[in-house]
């Protein structure tokens, strides 16, 4: 492969919904340019991209691959991205790495929910987009019908450079209508078909009326009326130039699968497409914090923006090189989250896929990979010693849905939990963490084929196997009423026997801390005469807490109780400190049962965010889930914010339940608000499951 510099490199995210085309348009770029020599299809299992097996398997791009391609002297590195919603994670990286947007669109759908997602994304990182309408060959192809679907969601910016020759299966070719003309000898052969002439006239107006609006020079002699009479050259120039400034969204055309216009794509983006070198980019000093703008001809320094971890391989780090020169022996600084150090790079190389190709250097702009980084993950950066820089790390949303992991071997809880560990690495998106209160490992992840794929990987690549489950609801107990109660353990086995006699009252605690005991109280300040020994004080001490944190009712920690030790009697030979934790024990499971005990339910407070024509159906899913809604407050661009108080036990599975509801369009957050009296009935299941359980063991 030739030595690229920045100002010959293009970087390109191509993202867009699920099943629109976009591996398939990628697999077109790299047989167009030559570099495969023949045409992969994701169908037949041939795609150059989707070869991860839970891909060929799923027919669908799961993780980000690099597709990098030469053309016109140009190396354009594509960045293919899923297009399910469970790996916007994979979008999310991607689109921080590229230089520009490529959004796919297919001529028989028009915008879709992903579509305005990937729209969404570019914009909040304010890269330039361009669409291409994919699958013109198709029954149901329709260009103005999905043109007009993207300029009333997108703007009237989003505007046809291209337009297709026929539909369906009389799609043949693609005009472009910024080069309508090529050189044929020493004459001008306009290549317009004649029942297109006036189509493309007008899009031509349409085209040069949005790049007026920002060209002084174009507007006036679109003013005077001498668009017949414009440069070529001059109309190229402004139109990239409104693209790169993101005011002009240009639209190409063509069918990936039967390659056609995929050359007029690879044209446009080579020219249309900013350059890496056209801008600089902010980080911080890491050694003083302050801020540090670097531009592409400064000393070296990237950021990792994807992990790929393969058991035998090791860790295959994606680099986005923002200035100077990468080496492929380089020492280089490491910034992590909290730390730094050195890493040696010890070879590097850009990717078709899977193919590597070798380089011994890369310039800035460029994308590249590196293999076995001894501590480097994803968002990490590096940069020369000399001239420290850190750059921001990439906010992945939070993953809303939890269950409980395990093992389907007996004993092998800890091989899935490190096999689900090494894959954090590649995939920010999976969180797992123990639960102290139910004793379970929680898995989160994005939604159920998310968690699903994980399962199949780490099978794959660690060779164990994960079983998914409902995770426990962190319930409690507590007391309404007061009571006096004796506790008292007596047992003679030869010997010295066993004796410890208390009597405690119990009682609703208020105003105490919950963090301390869960809110429980114990003293000792009634106790007269030495009825019960002093020493032996901390010993029913330990037995009330031990004996309320293990609950009473349902096995759930008991909260918000005042224990009293005032009365007691003791054994000068038979009495000890078990004795009297046992007694302790003996008497909070007599009082708790005889003070009205009740079970707790944790209430969330949940925040869902969802367009307006939605807010009906999460306010009446609210109430389904025994939720109590506490208001709505209007975002703007027809969004609502809906906050509610829900049963933490009704939250299951909401993450997938809101995506159906919204077409993938809502999101939500929760935390913890409070503890709720749990309904009688659902309270009585809960008690006689722990019952069952009980007797079981």
């Amino acid at each position: 492969m030739k030595d690229y510099t920045s100002d010959f490199i293009r970087n390109v995210c191509v993202a867009g919904h699920g099943k629109t085309g976009k591996t398939s348009l990628l697999d077109a770029c790299i047989f167009a340019s030559g570099a495969a020599k023949r045409l992969g299809k994701v169908d037949d299992g041939t795609s150059l991209l989707d070869y991860e097996p839970e891909e060929t398997k799923r027919k669908m791009t799961i993780g980000d691959s690099l597709a990098v391609t030469e053309w016109q002297n140009y190396k354009i590195n594509f960045i293919d991205t899923p297009g399910y919603p469970d790996f916007v994670g994979e979008v999310m990286s991607a689109m921080n790495a590229a230089d520009s947007a490529l959004i796919i669109v297919a001529a028989n759908s028009g915008v879709e929910v992903e579509t305005e997602k990937a729209w969404d994304l570019a914009e909040k990182l304010d890269i330039p987009r361009a669409f291409f309408i994919n699958k013109m060959d198709r029954d149901h192809a329709d260009f103005q019908k999905t043109l007009d679907s993207m300029r009333n969601k997108f703007g009237t910016s989003v505007i046809p450079v291209q337009i297709p020759i026929g539909k369906e299966s009389s799609f043949s070719g693609v005009v472009d209508i910024v080069k309508t003309y090529t050189k044929v000898g020493a004459e001008l052969k306009n290549d317009i078909p004649a029942d297109l002439a006036d189509e493309v006239e007008m899009h031509r107006l349409e085209m040069l009326d949005v790049i007026a609006e920002f060209n002084d020079e174009l507007m006036e002699k679109y003013l005077e009326g001498e668009t017949d009479n414009l440069d070529e050259k001059q109309i190229a120039e402004a139109l990239a130039e409104g693209v790169r400034q993101g005011k002009i969204f240009p639209v190409f055309v063509g069918s990936a699968l039967k390659n056609i216009g995929v050359d007029k794509l690879l044209n446009r983006i080579v020219e249309d497409m900013p350059a890496p070198n056209t801008k600089t980019y902010d980080g911080i000093n890491p050694k003083n914090d302050d801020l540090v703008e670097r531009k592409v001809t400064e000393p070296f320094s990237g950021q990792i923006w994807k992990t790929m971890v393969d058991p035998f391989v090791g860790r295959m780090s994606y680099v986005r090189i923002y200035s100077g020169d990468m080496k492929s022996d380089g020492n280089y600084q490491l910034y992590s989250e909290g730390s730094e150090g050195t890493e040696r790079i010890s070879g590097l190389f850009t990717m078709q896929g899977k193919k590597q190709i070798n380089l011994e250097v890369a310039h800035a702009g460029d994308i590249v990979v590196t293999a076995k980084l001894a501590n480097a993950k994803t968002c990490d950066t590096l940069c020369e010693k000399s001239a420290p820089i850190k750059y921001e790390r990439l906010e992945y949303p939070e993953p809303m849905l939890a269950m409980a992991v395990s093992s389907v071997k007996k004993g092998e809880d800890d091989k899935v939990i490190g096999a689900i560990r090494r894959q954090q690495d590649e995939d920010p998106t999976i969180w797992i963490e123990k639960d102290k209160a139910t004793k379970q490992t929680i898995l989160r992840g994005v939604g159920e084929v998310h968690l699903d794929i994980l399962g199949d990987k780490i099978q794959r690549k660690f060779g164990v196997q994960m079983v998914l489950g409902e995770p426990r609801v962190d319930y409690r107990e507590t007391i309404r009423k007061n009571v006096e109660v004796q506790g008292k353990h007596k047992k003679q086995s030869g010997g010295h026997g066993q004796y410890g006699d208390v009597w405690m009252k119990l009682a609703p605690a208020k105003g105490t801390d919950p963090t301390i005991h869960d809110g429980n109280v114990f003293t000792t300040d009634q106790v007269f005469g030495g009825s019960v020994p002093r020493n032996f004080f901390p010993a029913v001490e330990k037995g009330t807490f031990e004996t309320l944190a293990a609950g009473v009712l349902a096995g759930y920690p008991v909260i918000n109780v005042k224990a009293d030790l005032y009365d007691g009697s003791s054994h000068p030979v038979d009495s000890s400190e078990a004795a009297f934790k046992m007694a302790a024990s003996i008497a909070i499971k007599k009082g708790v049962l005889a003070a009205n005990p009740i079970l707790l339910e944790p209430i969330d407070e949940v925040t869902v965010t969802v367009p307006d024509e939605y807010m009906g159906d999460i306010i009446g899913n609210f109430s389904s889930r025994r939720g109590k809604v506490l208001g709505t407050e209007p975002k703007g661009k027809g969004i609502t914010e809906v906050k509610a108080y829900v049963p933490a036990s009704e939250m299951y599975k909401y993450a997938t339940d809101l995506r159906s509801q919204t077409q993938g369009r809502g999101s939500y957050t929760v935390k913890f608000a409070r503890y709720e009296q749990m309904p009688e009935k659902l309270a009585e299941k809960i008690i006689a499951e722990h019952k069952v359980a009980s007797e079981d063991k």
